[in-house]
């Protein structure tokens, strides 16, 4: 418990750094999209290579696709959910597409990866890189796509979103790793070096970047309405049943359980509102979930660790 605690307060002061800087203006305007796309472009990637190389063998990585099916079906689950919780609420349009996208897909990388670390350790990662398979192809296929879809900017035909987007930085890092593994390959003393200090980057700079876009809170916020407070139900309520009943249908148990039961409470995926802006479909309102949701991961977070240690 006093570690989970600890855990915690790690998160949040780095997380208080950001806020500060930003609120401040102690760092340029774009600072935090430059330190973003720090992480996502090169940080991350070297981040999944390295912790598969480290702890992965040709045996272990087969048991990850029981994982990979777990999680696969986890956003199975919330997708049909969100869809049907749209039509219940009478949602249209742009606002429709952000509500489900937003109630599917999760943080996995800024808040998911930097929280499980520092909880769990280096032992966690390879269970988080597992999901974060599918949050990154389920995202940049079926969500990215909707979004577009839905774009006023190109007569909803989707003709702004490409396939390629899939392939992702992240996700080639998550493969190259498994190529490493599978294919026993010893990475020569400078490349391995390398890899490491980029990856070292990783868990401040995501954090960095969260208490940035947490700055938005100094200027207000109005009270939520009925849709966006049934987003944070399915982050913070829908999304971890959903995953403690699939996880225990699977039969995974011990630190892959928890990694997994961690991540499951993150808030909504970043790339929702910066993909929303992008495509002119209600990046207010995505960038509304996805700020509301970082403010309350700080008090679920505590408490998921709490009951997971």
């Amino acid at each position: 418990m006093f570690n989970g605690l600890i855990s915690v307060a790690v998160v949040f002061i780095i997380f208080s750094v950001g806020f500060v800087f930003t609120v401040k203006k102690v760092w340029p305007d774009n600072a935090a999209g430059v330190l973003s796309a720090i992480v996502v472009k090169v940080a991350a990637p070297c981040l999944a290579v390295i912790s598969f190389y480290d702890r992965l063998t040709p045996e272990l990585l087969k048991g990850l696709l029981l994982l990979i099916a777990a999680g696969a079906a986890h956003a199975g689950c919330m997708y049909v959910s969100g869809k049907g919780l749209s039509r219940l609420l009478g949602l249209s349009g742009g606002r429709r597409v952000m509500f489900e996208v937003s109630f599917t897909f999760s943080n996995t990388i800024f808040i998911g990866l930097p929280v499980n670390q520092i909880v769990f350790g280096p032992e966690g990662l390879t269970s988080l890189f597992a999901y974060y398979i599918i949050t990154l192809a389920g995202f940049w296929s079926v969500g990215a796509y909707e979004i577009s879809r839905a774009s006023p900017l190109d007569g909803g035909s989707g003709g702004g979103f490409s396939p390629r987007k899939i392939l992702s930085p992240g996700l080639v890092g998550v493969f190259v790793g498994m190529g490493v593994v599978g294919l026993q390959v010893h990475l020569p003393v400078v490349l391995d070096s390398s890899i490491r200090y980029l990856s070292a980057l990783c868990v401040p700079l995501s954090l960095l970047v969260i208490g940035s876009n947490l700055s938005s809170f100094a200027r207000g916020f109005s009270r939520p309405k009925r849709d966006e407070l049934l987003v944070m139900a399915g982050k913070f309520l829908i999304s971890p049943a959903f995953m403690f009943a699939i996880l225990r249908a699977f039969g995974v148990t011990g630190l892959p359980f928890r990694v997994l039961m961690l991540t499951s409470v993150m808030p909504c995926h970043m790339q929702a509102s910066i993909n929303a802006q992008y495509y002119g479909v209600e990046g207010e309102y995505a960038a509304r979930l996805v700020s509301l949701s970082t403010l309350l991961c700080l008090v679920t977070i505590p408490v998921s660790v709490a009951l997971l240690r």
